[in-house]
């Protein structure tokens, strides 16, 4: 039977180690070589041994569901391209401050299930492609404010919210990659990395899209 990740569960293949991610309390789990190939093969819906101890063990974890169908989890690496604008002038950019201390009240109150709980795309666009362009350059110049711990994800969070808040919907990517471990995540919108360089994110191997 095929593999498929449990609902709280996202799963990436990076050079053939398994990377899971855990929704449910924000924490990566990582199986390498031979113990990892069985669980990559049941994923991709190809033939693996059920009785593999590991799988057993990640079934029962709940980490992983059998399924009778196979049911594609784990995301094709993407090319994206530049996106991010230059700095905007600073003056404009303090219209921003409300939504970003708005943005870091939320982060605060609910930090353990914004990926659980991702903002609604608002039903209404509100700006074009060029109001997009001076939102993002704004943004940045704003960026030495936010705090420096987890400053990938503090960003991406609230460059996410004040675009979807404005009807873009732009997606929140998480990358990993092995050899050290480590994670990371950007803002994407329409192929183009708005917070980050292309050449940058691509060292990382997609494992979640919101």
């Amino acid at each position: 039977m095929p593999l498929t990740t449990a609902p709280h569960v996202r799963a990436a293949d990076v050079g053939r180690d398994l990377i899971l991610l855990d929704l449910s309390d924000d924490s990566y789990f990582c199986l390498q070589g031979a113990d990892a190939e069985d669980v990559i093969l049941g994923l991709r819906g190809d033939d693996h041994d059920r009785a593999n101890p590991v799988i057993r063990e990640l079934v029962d974890a709940e980490l992983l569901c059998e399924v009778d169908d196979h049911v594609p989890t784990i995301l094709d690496p993407t090319w994206p391209i530049d996106g991010m604008p230059p700095r905007g002038d600073t003056l404009a950019s303090l219209t921003l401050i409300p939504a970003m201390v708005l943005g870091l009240v939320h982060y605060r109150l609910f930090r353990k299930s914004l990926l659980r709980r991702p903002i609604r795309v608002a039903p209404k666009v509100r700006l074009d492609d060029a109001g997009v362009a001076r939102l993002v350059q704004r943004f940045r110049q704003l960026r030495i404010l936010l705090p420096r711990s987890g400053r990938c994800f503090v960003q991406s969070w609230l460059l996410i919210r004040i675009l979807r808040k404005r009807g873009i919907a732009a997606e929140w990517i998480f990358g990993v990659r092995t050899y050290p471990f480590e994670a990371h995540c950007w803002v994407e919108w329409q192929g183009r990395v708005l917070n980050d360089w292309a050449d940058h994110v691509r060292w990382y191997d997609p494992i979640a899209r919101f």
